[in-house]
């Protein structure tokens, strides 16, 4: 797959832009709705509140002009194409894994390029907690509590508070960074004037 270029997040890692640029081969979209419900109890009578969330699927194939043909699945970005309309589509894959977010899609037919959400690009760049950080929070912890119960208790709630808040906070900024940085934009500039294949 054609690479694009690499690109240093705000949390320190990097990551390589690749493409596909192909002629829309089938496109099959569906609907999921997600269902949450919570219940909490409140002198002794039960408050249950419902949820829903519709996902966006998107399954579609794509051949490039060699004739190499290409499957891509997409979740929560949704964009219009049809069959025989030529697309490129960007995504990009963090340095240590196997595989990352769609970032945007170019229709060279219409000429429009659609971007994936902020929310959706840092779902996949959110890092899971090392063993190493959750064993220092522990030993802080119980350390805290040795000193004072009270300081114990504030470190108990506080640090699994701050830890998820990190967390996010770093990967929506290099959510933020890949899709509004300069190099995404100067791939799709770069894509932008290629002509739609031949129906």
């Amino acid at each position: 797959m054609p690479e694009g270029p690499k690109i240093a997040v705000p949390d320190g890692r990097h990551c390589q832009l690749y493409y596909f640029t192909g002629k829309v081969l089938s496109s099959n979209k569906q609907k999921e709705t997600k269902i949450n419900s919570n219940t909490q109890f409140h002198n002794n009578q039960a408050y249950t509140s419902v949820s829903s969330r519709t996902v966006d699927h998107h399954e579609f194939f794509l051949a490039d002009n060699a004739g190499k043909e290409r499957a891509f699945k997409t979740v929560d970005f949704d964009f219009p194409c049809r069959e025989g309309q030529t697309i490129s589509v960007m995504w990009t894959i963090a340095e240590g894994k196997n595989e990352g977010p769609f970032l945007a899609v170019r229709n060279h037919n219409t000429g429009e390029r659609h971007d994936a959400s902020q929310a959706s690009v840092a779902a996949w760049m959110e890092e899971p907690y090392s063993w190493g950080v959750i064993g220092v929070a522990v030993a802080i912890i119980v350390v805290l509590f040795i000193v004072s119960g009270t300081l114990g208790f504030l470190a108990l709630i506080g640090l699994p508070i701050y830890g998820w808040w990190r967390k996010k906070s770093r990967a929506t900024a290099a959510a933020k960074s890949l899709l509004g940085g300069s190099a995404l934009q100067g791939l799709d500039q770069q894509l932008a004037p290629l002509k739609a294949f031949a129906a």
